[in-house]
């Protein structure tokens, strides 16, 4: 702890939203897959069946965001290369 109680407050208060947050979060993904349970049908590459809805779409925007920062960082190691 800090000698100065507004920055205590402070890390508290951050505490709390953070936890807020993700309680928000996890209700909200719970209403996603309870309303998106249904099956539906996957063909990809070597994928073919069927799945439930809210896995698809959870996969393929846990993918997305994978793909984005591995290009993210890629290109910015390549810029830093350059300019050295």
């Amino acid at each position: 702890m800090s000698d100065d109680p507004i920055v205590d407050e402070a890390k508290e208060s951050t505490g709390l939203a953070t936890v807020i947050s993700a309680a928000v979060v996890a209700v909200a993904l719970i209403a996603f897959i309870g309303q998106n349970r249904d099956d539906t049908e996957v063909s990809w590459l070597f994928l073919d069946g069927t799945w439930p809805l809210w896995l698809v779409i959870v996969v393929a925007a846990v993918l997305g965001a994978v793909l984005s920062e591995v290009l993210g960082w890629l290109i910015r190691r390549r810029r830093r290369r350059q300019s050295d």
